[in-house]
């Protein structure tokens, strides 16, 4: 193997798996699964409190501004404030760069990180309906699971593991 398809392997590989700097791309919407196990980890690894805005929301702070209740600008947030901003950001930031640009502008609209989550959620892993028919598809696969003819062993274990997962 040439060391320019070695290169492409280990970006490939990064992409998928994230680095320390990066976390990694949801780049096949079938692997939502995997790909939400493996963000999370990411962001436990990097951040564990960019999970408070994700999990919980976020609410930029306000004051009232001639009788109407504006966003406090950031340079007026106290050093708490402040904190949770910069969560927040971070934790946004961290789920859009991990969507293809595909992906991405379809969820272009969400403005914070717990919104954007729940609809990735919501799209990939579907309500209580769809996950029930998603689990029985998969009973059903598990009970039908075989040896097919001319079958390696490594790839009958693939497709045992991936019926885990």
């Amino acid at each position: 193997m040439s060391n320019l398809q070695n290169l492409g392997n280990m970006l490939n590989y990064d992409n998928e798996i994230g680095t320390p700097q990066k976390p990694p791309k949801l780049l096949n919407v079938n692997d939502y699964s995997n790909w939400k196990a493996r963000f999370e980890h990411y962001i436990s690894y990097t951040d564990s409190s960019l999970w408070i805005p994700i999990l919980e929301g976020y609410k930029h702070p306000t004051h009232i501004y001639l009788d109407e209740e504006v966003p406090k600008p950031i340079s007026n947030l106290d050093e708490e404030q402040k904190k949770a901003y910069d969560r927040e950001k971070k934790a946004l930031g961290s789920i859009t760069m991990s969507l293809t640009r595909e992906l991405f502008h379809s969820f272009r609209g969400y403005d914070t990180s717990k919104d954007l989550w729940k609809a990735l959620q919501k799209r990939f892993e579907g309500n209580s309906d769809i996950k029930k028919s998603k689990r029985d598809l998969l009973r059903k696969q598990y009970e039908c699971f075989n040896f097919m003819e001319n079958e390696l062993l490594d790839d009958l274990i693939s497709r045992f593991y991936h019926l885990q997962t």
